[in-house]
């Protein structure tokens, strides 16, 4: 099975080799010409936060095989030190805005010459968040593979993910419809409506609430120096009915999100997250008011006002 960086090799990365040792160092992300694909994205929080309300009834719910590593006390203690480390520097993000690329693997996938899956689908975006409710996730340019056709075929601007969340309602349009839905949310989930997903990997993410519902271990290689890998299982079915493992980079010189695998339940299908560093702004860039608004209602769409379960 590839891994996060291989993947995102194969789409041309630039690699810098330094040292004696020849190390690689991942300095900038480029894709090739005409790659840039589609995204297909119904987890809406994948890097915007941690449950704080994982409740007594997800926690009861476990799985029935513990997937948990054997950790050596070396092993927990650098553990321990990232998560408690990542929490605070999460902590001190407000803003964050950044261009993604994802690849989307599964049964449809062509093969290249020597059998490896290549992507079935590709895509670009953008994504913003503002601590601590307010989100957008937009795909910008997408491409799905065309198996008669033998090539990628670009699939129109207006059929990608795209949500926004403004800390009191979810704005989603759904394209195949021809809708654009909003969630006003219930006042109890107001304020940490971006963190209540199966993903809270990246911001707003809670050393103690990260080890009660993951199995977590330091997977970096030995050649990498300038990245932190992680690899994260559920313990409990709520986060397993997402995926069954979770590959995340971060760098390691602010632990900020570098990429991300999500291998789906039941089957080798993956998707694969990579934010481009080059387009990464912290804490400044943003407009609180314009980007995180009400969305127009395209011509010809239909809006849809719903509420939130428990309202």
């Amino acid at each position: 099975m590839a891994t996060v960086l291989e993947i995102i090799e194969e789409f041309d990365v630039h690699v810098v080799r330094t040292g004696p040792s020849d190390q690689r160092r991942n300095t900038l992300c480029r894709v090739r010409s005409g790659t840039l694909c589609r995204l297909v994205f119904v987890i809406t929080v994948v890097v915007f936060g941690q449950s704080e309300s994982f409740s007594q009834q997800q926690a009861d719910q476990p799985l029935s095989q513990n997937q948990a590593s054997t950790l050596s006390p070396d092993q927990r203690a650098a553990l321990e030190q990232l998560l408690v480390g990542w929490e605070a520097r999460n902590a001190k993000v407000a803003t964050w805005s950044c261009t993604f690329y994802k690849w989307e693997y599964n049964a449809w996938s062509p093969a290249d010459a020597s059998g490896e899956r290549l992507a079935f689908s590709e895509s670009t975006g953008e994504i913003k968040y503002a601590a601590p409710d307010k989100g957008l996730f937009r795909v910008k340019s997408s491409k799905q593979w065309n198996p008669e056709k033998k090539t990628y075929d670009t699939r129109p601007s207006n059929s990608g993910e795209h949500w926004v969340c403004n800390g009191t309602s979810i704005y989603e349009f759904r394209h195949s419809e021809r809708q654009l839905r909003e969630t006003k949310l219930p006042p109890e989930m107001r304020g940490r409506a971006i963190s209540e997903g199966p993903l809270p990997f990246v911001f707003g993410a809670k050393a103690d609430t990260l080890k009660k519902r993951y199995s977590m271990r330091i997977i970096t290689p030995a050649s990498v120096t300038d990245q932190i890998w992680l690899e994260a299982l559920p313990k409990f079915q709520v986060d397993a009915a997402n995926f069954s493992k979770v590959e995340l980079i971060l760098r390691a010189r602010d632990l900020m999100p570098f990429a991300i695998q999500v291998f789906k339940p039941g089957g080798q299908d993956r998707d694969v997250y990579q934010f481009d560093p080059r387009t990464s702004l912290i804490d400044r860039g943003l407009d609180l008011i314009r980007d995180f608004s009400k969305p127009l209602t395209p011509l010809g769409y239909t809006f849809i006002e719903e509420q939130a379960p428990g309202n």
